[in-house]
Order: C-alpha cells, then sequence, then structure tokens
C-alpha cells in the first residue's frame, strides 16, 4: 500500500508542478490590444492543463495495471504454495 501512495503522491506533486509552470507562462506572456484575450490566454493553459492531467492520468492507469497484475500473478503463487503445503500436511497426518 505504500507503494501505491508514493506513486499517486508523485503524479500528484508532477501536475501541480506542471498546472504551475503553464499558469505561469500564461501570466508572464506580454499583453497588448494585438494579442488575444485573456479570456484566450485562460483557455489554451486550461487545455495545456487538461492535456497534462489526461497524461497523467494515463500513466497512473498503466502503473495500476502493473500493481494489478503483479498482486495476481503473487496471489497465485501463495495460493500454489499454500495448496501443497495442505496436501503435505493431509500426508503427515495420515501417516504417509
Amino acid at each position: 500500500m505504500k507503494t501505491m501512495l508514493s506513486v499517486s503522491n508523485s503524479w500528484s506533486r508532477a501536475f501541480a508542478c506542471v498546472c504551475a509552470v503553464v499558469l505561469a507562462f500564461a501570466a508572464l506572456s506580454p499583453v497588448s490590444a494585438e494579442e488575444q484575450s485573456l479570456k484566450d490566454d485562460a483557455k489554451r493553459a486550461g487545455h495545456a492543463a487538461g492535456s497534462v492531467a489526461r497524461d497523467i492520468g494515463h500513466g497512473a492507469k498503466k502503473v495500476g495495471k502493473e500493481i494489478g497484475q503483479g498482486a495476481k500473478e503473487a496471489g497465485k503463487a501463495i495460493g500454489g504454495a499454500a495448496r501443497e503445503g495442505g496436501k503435505e500436511f493431509q500426508r503427515a497426518v495420515k501417516g504417509k
């Protein structure tokens, strides 16, 4: 569980950093009457932040799938070992 929390925290931190950079660039862009309006700048920053959030979500989904596959394989191995241990115990009780 610790691994999932640390992965989640790192994705959250990455998202926050990227959003901050995008907003800083949007705020620092030179303002003139000929350039796009503030509304358009905010829209572009929102699209950029949304794109980054989508990419981070896809990465988190991949990490989650990998964790799930690892847990599935570990569960199968543990189940097989438990089954063999049970058979050995049964043989020992029967005296074979």
